[in-house]
């Protein structure tokens, strides 16, 4: 009897087990998880009122009574790049659960301080990367989607970037934390800027005129890229604090992103050129092609190096 005792438990019934186990049914009801999930609610709840105070439109009104698209468009990639920072915060934290509301404390401040910089990122975007035309006018008087598309893009990198930034910190105090953070945040918006700069040359049209011109699909490529290259940053900082290997991570990520756009060319659109698509044609599917091309490499490239 003892020697059927010690025998090992069959690998079916370790399963049984693993899917009948009620300890977690438990933990479900009694984790303070639901208290950091109410403060990140809440953060999230008072985006858009704050956002609503750095514009010169009324918000609701865009998005409802004129049912503005373009304003629309934006406002989702700020949304989703508010909640993705407020989970960047949550799982970065290391949170022991042993003072909550220090903790809940914790989330609120670097939540308010990552929302500041998304912020700031729409500013620094319309002066340096949307600075050949009046985004304002693009947004509200022309409701151009391109010009939301690209907007968009950079919402929701910079979130990946912050929230990497704050995962990525080295210690050293909350002042070294919040100078780690403000470090790689600056080098993310250098790199959107020299995105910008590279991609105008490179892509075959000028492109703040087609998105000047309403063209749906230029601001669509244009702003997947940007989400791209926001991946492969952020995963240069997750895996090291090095700013020398950031610093040479960048090219080389512009580079593989550039040569996505020729992998649609010769792959997927071997019968027609990707510049006279988006340019002439205004085919904003084959921009959509483009970015999910860039989108899913970035990830591919990260996951590799990761």
């Amino acid at each position: 009897m003892a020697e059927n005792e010690s025998q090992p438990i069959p690998p079916v019934n370790e399963h049984l087990q693993a899917w009948l186990d009620t300890a977690p049914v438990v933990e479900i009801f009694t984790s303070p998880a639901i208290l950091y999930f109410a403060v990140g609610l809440g953060l999230v709840l008072i985006a858009k009122p704050l956002k609503g105070l750095t514009t010169r439109y009324h918000l609701s009104d865009e998005l409802t009574k004129k049912d503005n698209k373009a304003v629309g468009v934006a406002t989702a990639g700020y949304i989703f790049g508010v909640l993705t920072i407020v989970r960047g915060v949550l799982i970065s934290g290391g949170f022991s659960h042993h003072n909550i509301w220090r903790d809940l404390l914790s989330v609120a401040i670097w939540a308010a301080i990552s929302l500041a910089l998304l912020l700031a990122s729409a500013w620094i975007n319309r002066t340096f990367l949307l600075n050949h035309f009046d985004v304002h006018k693009e947004l509200i008087t022309d409701r151009n989607v391109g010009t939301g598309a690209v907007l968009a893009g950079t919402y929701i990198g910079t979130a990946f970037i912050v929230s990497a930034s704050i995962s990525g910190t080295t210690g050293g105090g909350f002042l070294m934390e919040v100078i780690d953070t403000l470090v790689f945040f600056v080098i993310g918006q250098l790199g959107f800027i020299l995105l910008g700069a590279v991609y105008q040359r490179t892509c075959g049209y000028n492109v703040h005129d087609e998105i000047e011109r309403d063209n749906e699909g230029a601001g669509i490529a244009f702003g997947a890229t940007l989400v791209a290259l926001a991946i492969l940053i952020s995963g240069q900082i997750r895996r090291d604090d090095s700013l020398v290997a950031l610093a040479v991570w960048i090219p080389l990520s512009l580079f593989v992103l550039l040569g996505s756009r020729w992998l649609v060319d010769l792959v997927i659109l071997p019968d027609a050129r990707l510049h006279d698509e988006i340019a002439r044609d205004r085919n904003w599917g084959v921009a959509l092609i483009e970015g999910a091309a860039a989108i899913g490499i970035a990830l591919l490239l990260d996951t590799s190096f990761s």
